[in-house]
């Protein structure tokens, strides 16, 4: 079964470097990625919290969303995570996300 490997970095005041490495099957999805990511920095989750996907500028592109706040249907909603499979939104190597 195919899979990702993500590093994910820490943005820190003190501008050491914190990150994990996070594999993760390619037919799983964000809300599954996001509990990983929790896990891996040992978080609490307690707060809500949305992936978008970036490019090499880190400029913030589609928003994929924990839970669906929208109150109507537009153009410019977000992904749902629990909605949202992992190869579905990778366009290549090196794809980015903030998270």
């Amino acid at each position: 079964m195919p899979s990702y490997k993500f590093r994910v970095l820490l943005d820190t005041e003190e501008s050491e470097e914190i990150f994990r490495d996070i594999v993760i099957s390619a037919d799983e999805n964000f809300e599954i990625f996001y509990r990983a990511i929790l896990t891996a920095f040992e978080f609490t989750g307690q707060e809500l919290a949305s992936f978008y996907v970036s490019n090499e500028n880190w400029d913030k592109g589609h928003e994929i969303a924990l839970m669906d706040m929208e109150l109507n249907e537009s153009l410019n909603s977000p992904s749902i995570m629990k909605e949202t499979i992992v190869s579905n939104m990778v366009t290549g190597h090196g794809q980015r996300y903030i998270l």
